[in-house]
């Protein structure tokens, strides 16, 4: 049977402003870091995992992204195959995802880019919190956030985090913080769409470290984001 999970892991778009750079071949290989956690959107309540997506990717056209990416995902109303089936996705600006629909827009688009920086490359090592986290911060980002620290809380709005760790609430509190700081610095990051699949996030900036650095990689008010020996 094919796998497949309702977690949204693709490329996005260079989300600030970039024109759209064509098409690329996507491959769900399996997943990462992450955790399975009980959600609900819109009137529907679920378990799903949240964490990092991992992909290959070939045949972009523009911008080459060729290789092997860890992806989170924009939405959760579609799913990706893990099996390593093949499906072609658009280049798109992340705030033109997701697909189909009217995209979440540019304040929503550049908050992720605010967490993306301020996790900086962490959210890609076996930190399984703070990979779970993170997606569930996209999430509620994607779905709630007008611009204001106020809209973003798991407890109301059109995404919600049910029962989550004391782990996973902390990650988020720092997550958040980094979103609504209007000023604070942002990742380049660039996101795929496809109308059958999940849309995904890719991090240009701190994706895909080199060998043997990640277990440097850390951030002050995250939790547990150093490497156990």
């Amino acid at each position: 049977m094919q796998k497949m999970l309702s977690l949204a892991a693709g490329l996005a778009l260079l989300p600030v402003g970039l024109a759209n750079a064509g098409l690329v071949t996507v491959a769900g290989t399996g997943t990462g870091a992450g955790r399975t956690v009980n959600v609900t959107y819109g009137t529907t309540t679920r378990d799903t995992f949240a964490g990092q997506i991992r992909l290959t990717l070939s045949g972009s056209t523009g911008q080459n992204l060729n290789g092997t990416w860890n992806s989170f995902c924009t939405e959760l109303s579609q799913f990706i195959y893990t099996n390593g089936s093949q499906q072609v996705y658009q280049v798109l600006q992340v705030s033109d995802l997701p697909i189909p629909g009217a995209g979440m827009g540019s304040v929503r688009a550049t908050a992720i880019a605010r967490m993306y920086a301020a996790a900086g490359g962490a959210v890609f090592t076996t930190n399984n919190d703070l990979a779970a986290a993170f997606q569930i911060a996209v999430w509620e980002v994607s779905m709630d956030f007008d611009g204001t620290s106020g809209s973003l809380s798991v407890g109301s709005g059109s995404f919600k985090g049910n029962n989550l760790t004391a782990a996973i609430t902390n990650n988020l509190a720092a997550l958040f913080a980094a979103a609504s700081n209007l000023g604070g610095p942002t990742s380049t990051i660039i996101g795929i769409g496809n109308t059958g699949f999940q849309d995904q996030i890719l991090d240009l900036t701190n994706g895909i470290p080199a060998p043997g650095a990640i277990a440097l990689l850390g951030l002050a008010g995250f939790v547990g984001t150093r490497r156990r020996k």
